[in-house]
């Protein structure tokens, strides 16, 4: 075996026919990876990584591997040379892989040029070295095992015929049926109950997993399998000279006993990610609701069509996630990619834009450059739409924080993937709808102040409203309650019932403050700032928080429209900062907050953390600038003050809490008390101490509130958190509905948002300086380097012989 081995090798490095095959595979490779404009050139796409390799391999495999193997058995034939290999002590069975091997031998000496691409992306890199080590490598694999079953089909091709060029023309055909011809059958009509089976009989479905870093022990299991069963095929050819029917009893022997390896194979769930970030890699939590997942799921992505090259990267996650929950859930996840600019007819593209606003997907405005170096307006849908029992909900991925650059939104939003896709997927799938309670009767912000989070809302909890009226264990069909800006004083009694709710296991979101500022009578030029007391402000230190009954002013602010007068004469409105209304700083190591934009506080106050009780945790969830100070009321709020320059000297506070998460197993507020009477003959045990709970406290109570248009009678509430001037988003109602959604979270899916990717750019300086340097070495070198392997072979070859002439 390994002299026909050796005498392969050597005859295709003694052809000129070997190095050209070679030569063109790294240059059509060089040529779009490094020169030709588009999301697959390396330079345009902006990043650290060798995608376009992975995703031409096989296309370019397809010609390549063919046209190493054509001439194996089929010039053997022709020259009637293969009779006289019979007559060797070799068998035939050692034949085929001993000339196998040498086709994948030279398969993987034409990729080891490639490594010239490796160094130069980790040269280029914005840091060097700012390269997915680990996910290359897997890749590689990946195209070793595809390089593997393409030879051994080059090589049952050349077996059926003595023409080079049928054998050629037979491999490629045999080669894109198994890439992705069953993908096309599984689309035909009577194959829709096993479309995943014909799916998975295909090489696209194994290499595409592979090609990102991620090897499974079934995949490798396909290949081995596809690779033994052809060149068992080819064996068979080659003992067809001999019809015998044992050889065909063998054949169908090694068949069923390859089919059992892989059959058995299949339930061996091994798989390593390889990626230096583990991207690939589901969650616990995220498996365990796929995994439960009983009806079929449909997502239509919307994120397609032409656009620039960073948001096809995030199109490409987007697909890679959904692959892996497809997988995780046995295949009840399917998906669709749509382009919603898809057509000429701009009445039924504008009626389905329409469509998606009225989902829920929001729409981004984008400038695309075009090859002449104009530009164009497009709009793309960065979101989706979950199918599920005939229910819809809309999921947005696309961050869009003002404060951070394109790249980092990006990298967030693809950081956020596996928590916005599985979110939905969760509550709809789930057998238990939690309900959430907005607390009424102490002139709390009404219903259709806070409309648009109670909108949203719906999309994960049932919400109800209701007063307490001081009875004992109303609230405990509850996951949560949310007291939203109250302005009156709570009385003994409905302190009592929200304690013992808490005691009990309930979760609680305040937003209150001490603090009363009567904006509407800003319009009049002036305001009073009072002081408000609740009467839970002892029920809140008990837990852990005091809110101080001061009110923030920040640098870092909002803008409000004032008009101006100067000279005497009236001018046009005009958006000047209001210290009053600070945008608040997310914590960034926080999954309730992370990612987030900023969120837009009015007249905030701001919270101390009390008490040493080690069975509490607290953690900062929304915090003012460096640049803030403190106002103690009573004094006047007046919108002369918008005129003035802040002196940034007399902004001396930083970092002022004004939402703060507490955790763990709180005191009662009414332990040491009597309360017989608050308790109202309930035979409900009094707890003294909480089960395991958590509720977060926000000294602000217009957070949760949206603006409201009215028109007559009608009203019409506002988009949360959106300036009505600017039309910037601030993040509102994502961190109340992420606050929600992770004080109700018993499965751990909120800690998702924790995950963290690391951002792999190229260095876009040395890209625009050397450009031209990077492109001649990576088309010219690997050239060069196939070039003087082939002189120093035939320099040897020449000098081997010429020792065995003398």
């Amino acid at each position: 075996m390994f002299a026909i081995f050796k005498k392969e090798i050597t005859g295709f490095f003694s052809s000129l026919t070997g190095y050209i095959v070679i030569i063109v595979f790294l240059l059509i490779n060089s040529l779009f990876m490094w020169v030709f404009p588009g999301e697959w050139n390396i330079f345009d796409s902006g990043y650290a990584g060798l995608d376009t390799l992975y995703f031409l391999s096989p296309w370019i495999f397809l010609f390549l591997v063919p046209a190493v193997t054509m001439k194996m058995i089929a010039e053997e034939r022709k020259l009637g040379t293969l009779e006289l290999i019979y007559s060797k002590p070799v068998t035939e069975r050692g034949i085929v892989w001993g000339k196998y091997l040498s086709a994948v031998a030279l398969v993987l000496l034409a990729l080891l040029p490639v490594v010239i691409y490796y160094i130069s992306v980790y040269l280029l890199g914005e840091t060097p070295g700012n390269l997915d080590k680990g996910g290359t490598l897997g890749a590689f694999i990946g195209l070793f095992f595809l390089a593997a079953v393409y030879a051994s089909v080059g090589l049952f091709a050349s077996s059926l015929t003595d023409n080079q060029v049928i054998a050629f023309i037979v491999a490629v055909l045999i080669s894109f049926l198994l890439f992705m011809g069953f993908d096309s059958f599984a689309y035909l009509p009577g194959l829709k109950e096993i479309d995943e089976f014909v799916i998975r009989l295909g090489i696209n479905e194994h290499y595409k997993s592979m090609s990102r870093g991620v090897i499974d022990l079934r995949d490798i299991f396909y290949f081995i399998a596809v690779v033994l069963i052809f060149n068992e095929a080819t064996h068979m050819v080659l003992l067809s000279r001999k019809s015998e029917r044992k050889n065909w009893f063998r054949f169908g022997v090694s068949l069923l006993l390859i089919l059992i390896a892989v059959t058995a194979g299949s339930f061996l769930r091994i798989r390593a990610d390889l990626t230096e970030d583990r991207r690939y890699t589901l969650s616990a939590q995220t498996r365990k609701v796929l995994s439960g997942v009983r009806n079929d799921i449909f997502v239509q992505v919307y994120l397609d069509g032409e656009m620039p090259i960073p948001f096809k990267r995030l199109k490409r996650s987007v697909r890679e996630m959904l692959e892996e929950f497809r997988i995780a859930s046995g295949r009840k996840v399917d998906y669709a990619f749509i382009n919603p600019s898809e057509g000429n007819n701009s009445e039924k593209r504008e009626a389905l834009y329409q469509s998606l606003l009225a989902k829920g997907l929001n729409p981004v405005n984008i400038q695309d450059k075009d090859a002449e170096g104009g530009s164009s307006q497009k709009i793309i849908f960065p979101g989706m739409i979950v199918n599920y029992n005939t229910i819809e909900v809309p999921v947005n991925f696309l961050k869009n924080n003002p404060s951070v650059s394109a790249e980092e939104n990006l990298l967030h939003s693809t950081e956020g993937l596996e928590y916005e896709m599985i979110q939905p997927v969760a509550t709809l799938s789930s057998d238990t709808i939690y309900k959430v309670a907005f607390i009424e009767g102490h002139g709390e912000i009404p219903e259709i102040g806070v409309a648009d989070l109670t909108y949203h809302m719906a999309r994960f909890f049932t919400v109800d409203r209701g007063v307490i009226r001081g009875t004992p264990g109303i609230l405990d069909k509850y996951a949560a309650v949310v007291i939203a800006g109250p302005e009156k004083e709570f009385d003994e009694n409905d302190k009592f019932v929200l304690d013992q709710y808490i005691m009990n296991g309930g979760k609680v979101l305040w937003l209150v403050e001490e603090v009363n500022v009567n904006a509407d009578s800003l319009v009049y030029g002036e305001t009073a700032a009072l002081y408000r007391p609740l009467n839970i402000e002892d029920q809140l230190f008990r837990y852990g928080a005091r809110i101080n009954a001061e009110v923030v002013q920040d640098i870092d602010c909002a803008q409000i429209r004032l008009i101006l007068s100067s000279g005497g004469s009236r001018q046009q409105p005009v958006s000047v900062p209001w210290l009053y209304f600070p945008k608040l700083t997310p914590s960034s190591n926080h999954p309730v907050t992370r990612s987030l934009n900023k969120v837009k506080g009015e007249f905030v106050n701001y919270i101390d953390t009390v008490g040493l009780d080690i069975n509490i945790r607290k953690s900062v969830l929304l915090s003012t600038s460096n640049y803030s100070r403190t106002l103690t009321p009573p004094f006047m709020v007046s919108l002369r003050e918008a005129e003035l320059t802040p002196e940034e000297r007399a902004f001396n506070k930083s970092a002022l809490p004004v939402a703060v998460l507490l955790e763990g197993t709180f005191p009662s507020a009414f332990r040491n008390r009597i309360t017989e009477s608050l308790n109202k003959g309930s035979d409900l045990e009094v707890k003294t101490i909480s089960e395991e709970t958590k509720m977060i406290v926000i000294a602000d109570g217009d957070i949760i509130k949206n603006e409201v248009r009215r028109t007559g009678t009608a009203e019409t509430p506002m988009t949360l958190g959106q300036d009505k001037y600017t039309g910037e988003m601030f993040g509102n109602r994502d961190f109340l509905i992420n606050c929600l959604n992770y004080l109700v979270d018993d499965n751990g899916i909120m800690e998702l948002r924790s995950r963290e990717l690391k951002l792999r750019l190229l260095n876009s300086s040395a890209i625009k300086t050397e450009r031209f340097k990077w492109q001649a070495i990576n088309i010219a070198g690997p050239v060069l380097i196939i070039i003087i392997a082939g002189l120093i072979f035939s320099w040897l070859r020449k000098r081997i012989y010429s020792k065995g002439g003398i």
